[in-house]
């Protein structure tokens, strides 16, 4: 918890330089885009099999000066399957809120390279469908919150001033999952396209 704290604390800080070298020399953005989402997450139990890819979506929104600024997004990985003797048992998914720091360089004509790092306020649920093991009822849901870092790199093609496309891979460490009264932590990673909005 105390690497959390500090690791809070950096990206404040680091937040408001960005967010005054944005506004110097500023261009804000938007964007949406989805892809796939990779997870050993689904499910604690061993004996049950998960999907390992969903399809996720998401939308943020920053400002960015010369090169650093700062976004915030939000992030939505699909819904998993987790399945007993091939018959579907439960239902788990994940949505995240990330403010992160972006660094951003022009690296050749019309590209650009991203980076960014944030703290992942997530919240995970797991719904059971049917009988999901002696003593557990059935539609049982499960909510777990927490904390976890995220980092992300991608490319950029402009193809105009104000329209962008980006390919991004983002890891998400470390997110607190529970199933009943099991708790667990497991990574997320997602690669996705968007479009993107320049102002």
């Amino acid at each position: 918890m105390k690497k959390i704290g500090m690791l809070f604390a950096l990206l404040a800080g680091a937040l408001l330089a960005a967010q005054a070298q944005a506004q110097a020399s500023g261009q804000w953005y938007i964007g949406a885009g989805g892809g796939s989402v990779w997870s050993d997450g689904a499910s604690p139990y061993p004996d049950t099999q998960d999907d390992g890819v969903a399809t996720g979506y998401k939308v943020y929104g920053g400002a960015i000066g010369e090169n650093w600024g700062m976004e915030l997004g939000y992030y939505h990985f699909g819904a998993y399957d987790v399945n007993f003797n091939n018959v579907k048992v439960a239902e788990s998914s994940l949505e995240s809120v990330v403010p992160a720091i972006v660094y951003a360089m022009d690296f050749y004509t019309g590209y650009v390279f991203h980076a960014k790092l944030g703290i992942a306020f997530t919240q995970y649920k797991y719904t059971c469908v049917s009988s999901c093991g002696v003593g557990v009822p059935a539609n049982l849901t499960t909510k777990e919150t927490g904390l976890s870092g995220m980092w992300g790199l991608g490319v950029g093609a402009r193809f105009t001033k104000n329209f962008e496309m980006r390919m991004d891979w983002e890891h998400f460490g470390a997110v607190h999952e529970a199933v009943n009264t099991t708790t667990f932590k497991d990574a997320y990673d997602m690669f996705s396209v968007s479009a993107q909005l320049n102002f």
